[in-house]
């Protein structure tokens, strides 16, 4: 067991550093001051009114900070939350929200601020501003409007190389306490968020090139369990480097079961010479149980849940095979399950240094982009049907006039039943936010708890209580309330806005149903903030919870009939799950 530990630490990090106790205490201290300059960025008064450079303050006390002793390391940490203080916390005292007020208060933490490490005026200094209230609500560092993106005032770098300590241990303090205060599911993350502090510390201090670094950062968004951070993974370089990507299999596939299904070989002549079949399933590689293979092979990929884990194992569009890293020999052996009978099988993996069999990849994917269904973003299934895909339905498919809302309303309230597939993500918010409550006769309604990070109390979360945080308030009823039924498709690509309108429809009508398997779990606007070298941190930056106060992140929602797909359903390369929806309507009209 510790040998195969040890494994696996070396397959994460690449290296395994050698800590002395010196070692020990200078992460010590640059852990406190991490943490205070992080107080100090975010609840700070003259901070939030941009008099507090918080990088320039990073970097000019990095050093002295590493190298200090107790004593010498207090006085730095008291003079730099002095420079912040000008007396601006004198008389403040208990601004804390408490619980029921409004707030969501699940983050704050601050028992930090009382350790005897830090020597009694120092403490009280860091007692008194985590109450501090920052009462004219505007902040330097927070987004003024809560679904902005970009966190603001924060300098890109762009031409930093990766090569100076000081510049990647900024790095980690901004993006740490990014979460810290603005990251509204931080308490949901498998391992405590400065526990994450303490293990990442020496991983950014051992960073040498930009493969190092973007690997470190990714190992920092992986520990958020935040389906929005797999963002990050889009800006990653040096991809060879970082997931060790030398060999690719000959067959596109995809997690089924914590298992690996074939599912179609990347040429005729790969197909015909191999000892695979598709519709097999691989359950052992090298002797190692594909559960435990994934497992190692998942801890870089950032996700809230074990089914976005599997959506980016699978083979992705772009190519990557991210199943399949960290292979040393191109042969290997496999154990397969085929029509319920296991066999042993061996295959040959393609080399990424092979210029011919990259192009033989590419072409692969390519013609598979090329063969891609168009689909329609509404149809009409016949039968009193209609569906509506969010993927597909754009803005320019939107009613141009009030005469063409009123015949698109009159031709959704004509149908049964509509089914809205919320298995891609919605490209018509407009659609959604006031289109079809509109045209299916629904008002303005909340269906959800809406917190954004709370600008007067950094770290807490704010409830929305304005209408149009949820629905437009514009919204003009041209129809009773829709009476047909209405099905929800979603699985794992149902993400973020996805989730947030999936929500929306389910609560629109006591007749809708979702028909699905685990979301994405990553709902609320998404937050990006700006590192060194011109790369962006990215996390959910607001709290979405259902109105009886459960929980969404992480979970997803919640479907009321469960769907999987068999093998051979998948392998038939048939909408099986809409063909479900179809006959659930089916049968409830029988049943009528």
């Amino acid at each position: 067991m510790k040998k195969q530990l040890g494994l696996f630490l070396f397959f994460l990090y690449g290296f395994i550093p050698v800590v002395h106790a010196k070692d020990t205490d200078q992460n010590k201290n640059i852990q406190c001051f991490i943490q205070v300059w992080g107080m100090v960025k975010y609840r700070s008064l003259q901070s939030a009114s941009g008099k507090f450079d918080a990088d320039k303050v990073f970097l000019k006390y990095i050093d002295r900070i590493k190298k200090a002793d107790r004593k010498n390391l207090n006085t730095l940490l008291l003079k730099m939350v002095g420079q912040a203080d000008s007396g601006a916390l004198k008389g403040i005292k208990n601004f804390r929200r408490q619980p029921g007020s409004g707030h969501l208060i699940k983050n704050i933490d601050y028992d930090w601020t009382r350790d005897r490490f830090y020597e009694k005026e120092l403490r009280q200094k860091l007692v008194a501003l985590s109450s501090v209230g920052n009462l004219n609500g505007i902040h330097h560092y927070i987004p003024t409007l809560w679904y902005d993106s970009l966190l603001p005032n924060e300098p890109s770098y762009a031409d930093y190389n990766f090569d100076n300590q000081a510049m990647n241990l900024l790095a980690l303090a901004k993006a740490w306490n990014a979460v810290e205060y603005l990251f509204p599911y931080k308490y949901k993350t498998d391992e405590n968020w400065k526990v994450v502090l303490s293990r990442m510390i020496p991983v950014f201090e051992h960073v040498k090139s930009r493969a190092d670094y973007e690997k470190a950062v990714l190992l920092l968004e992986a520990a958020t369990d935040d389906t929005h951070a797999e963002g990050f993974m889009d800006q990653i370089k040096e991809k060879v480097k970082v997931f060790k990507l030398d060999y690719y299999p000959p067959f596109k596939y995809s997690i089924y079961r914590q298992n690996i299904l074939v599912e179609d070989f990347l040429s005729d002549s790969l197909e015909h010479g191999a000892s695979l079949q598709k519709g097999d399933l691989i359950v052992k590689i090298n002797g190692i149980d594909v559960a435990c293979w994934l497992k190692d092979r998942a801890a870089l990929l950032p996700a809230s849940n074990i089914a976005v884990k599997n959506r980016i194992l699978s083979t992705q569009n772009t190519g990557m095979a991210y199943a399949f890293t960290a292979i040393k020999n191109p042969a290997l052996q496999l154990k397969i399950l085929r029509k319920g009978k296991y066999y042993k099988r061996s295959v040959k993996m393609l080399s990424l240094k092979n210029t011919d069999e990259v192009g033989l990849i590419n072409r692969f994917f390519q013609s598979r982009i090329n063969q891609k269904k168009v689909k329609k973003g509404y149809e009409d299934l016949g039968d009193g049907v209609g569906i509506i895909r969010a993927g597909y339905f754009f803005d320019q498919d939107l009613p141009a006039d009030t005469q063409s809302v009123l015949k698109f309303s009159a031709l959704l309230n004509s149908k049964k039943a509509l089914i809205f597939d919320m298995r891609a993500y919605p490209q018509s918010p407009g659609l959604f936010y006031y289109y079809l409550p509109q045209m299916l006769g629904k008002a303005a309604f909340k269906f959800a708890r809406y917190y954004q990070a709370d600008q007067k109390d950094p770290g807490a979360f704010l409830l929305k209580n304005e209408l149009e945080a949820y629905l437009s308030k514009d919204i003009q009823i041209h129809s009773a309330l829709y009476n047909g039924k209405i099905i929800i498709l979603t699985n794992e690509h149902t993400q973020s806005m996805g989730e947030w309108f999936t929500m929306m429809l389910r609560a629109l009508s006591s007749k809708a149903v979702i028909i699905g398997s685990q979301t994405a779990g990553a709902d609320g606007d998404l937050k990006k903030l700006n590192l060194p070298g011109n790369y962006q941190f990215q996390f959910t930056g607001n709290g979405i919870f259902y109105p009886n106060g459960k929980e969404t992140q992480r979970i997803g929602i919640k479907p009321d009939i469960a769907f999987e797909p068999t093998i051979e359903q998948i392998m038939a390369y048939s909408d099986v799950q809409l063909e479900q929806a179809l006959k659930y309507i089916s049968d409830a009209e029988k049943k009528q």
